[in-house]
């Protein structure tokens, strides 16, 4: 029988997956679609424009490679729905270190440019961060040899 420590790791596994898997391949398949989701107006011919500028197309690729890790990284969250003890460093990276980093730089940025969907964005990631980061404290016993 799992105890609420183990339940609250993996609702923020599951929060975390979803998260990550909808971003990800969203952005990855089309990100246009993604940009008009985001309530950002993005012309059909912005796609034909990247190519053309080494700069652009450089970040455009980058970011879609990422996007696909990130959507990756998403369906890897269903490990720790099944043992979250087992898969606790997965949790740490991808569930408290990553989200942390992210949520700092899109809120500094987000308030520092006044841009709101930044702002939301990190808002999300530190929701995950401060979750996963409660999950772990609260299952830290468990997660030691004899411990519980």
């Amino acid at each position: 029988m799992r105890s609420r420590a183990t339940n609250l790791l993996q609702a923020a596994a599951l929060f975390a997956g979803i998260v990550y898997l909808v971003v990800g391949s969203l952005f990855y398949l089309s990100p246009i679609l993604f940009s008009r989701i985001c309530g950002m107006d993005v012309g059909e011919d912005w796609l034909t424009e990247i190519p053309k500028d080494p700069l652009m197309s450089t970040l455009y690729y980058m970011a879609t490679a990422f996007a696909s890790l990130l959507g990756v990284t998403g369906a890897s969250m269903v490990l720790p729905l099944f043992d979250p003890e087992k898969y606790r460093v997965l949790m740490y990276f991808t569930g408290a270190i990553f989200p942390g980093f992210a949520a700092v730089t899109l809120l500094r940025n987000g308030i520092r440019l006044g841009h709101p969907l930044l702002i939301v964005f990190g808002g999300v990631f530190l929701a995950i961060c401060v979750v996963t980061v409660l999950g772990i404290a609260a299952t830290r016993h468990a997660g030691r040899p004899g411990g519980r």
